[in-house]
């Protein structure tokens, strides 16, 4: 075997080999362990985000109001705003407000939503609603971790159809 020959040591180079395969060894050991510490820094199983606070106003400035950007869209605007240290919980639907004197109304649902971890900042697209003028430069305000909805029964008339329809048959 002339591919296994090392110049100078012969046919059977022994400590050659021995010292490849521990150093081989010893660069598995350390990027195995590597590996290991970096598991331990970050567990991605464990939640590590905190929310705000149920009803914490993040006030923006409409940045942007378009009349519709694509054939069959709506009116909308932009707002976008940044310092955001905590997670957002923010979703398609939400109300956003608009502060009318002492008064915080709702003027519209979100309709489209970008948060950029990076910079802290928070981009959403809203539909007002008809009645209501918004304009570049207004504050508006969304809750950044509103209340969960409350959920209506999937099947409300069906179920009390059914009920109807088991009275009727006894």
């Amino acid at each position: 075997m002339s591919w296994l020959r090392v110049p100078g040591l012969g046919e059977s180079p022994k400590i050659v080999y021995a010292i490849a395969a521990a150093g081989t060894l010893g660069l598995c050991i350390m990027l195995f362990g590597m590996h290991g510490s970096a598991d331990d820094f970050y567990d991605a199983t464990a939640p590590q985000r905190q929310h705000a606070q149920h009803g914490t106003h993040y006030w923006v400035e409409v940045v942007e109001s378009f009349n519709a950007k694509y054939e069959g869209d709506s009116p909308g605007h932009i707002g976008r705003g940044g310092g955001i240290e905590l997670h957002p919980h923010v979703a398609l639907g939400d109300p956003v407000y608009h502060r009318i004197g002492k008064e915080d109304e709702a003027i519209g649902v979100i309709a489209g939503v970008t948060w950029d971890r990076l910079k802290g900042s928070l981009t959403f697209e809203f539909h007002p609603k008809k009645e209501h003028r918004i304009a570049v430069g207004d504050l508006v305000w969304i809750d950044l971790n509103p209340m969960p909805r409350a959920k209506e029964p999937q099947n409300a008339g069906e179920t009390q159809k059914d009920s109807n329809k088991e009275q009727s048959t006894r």
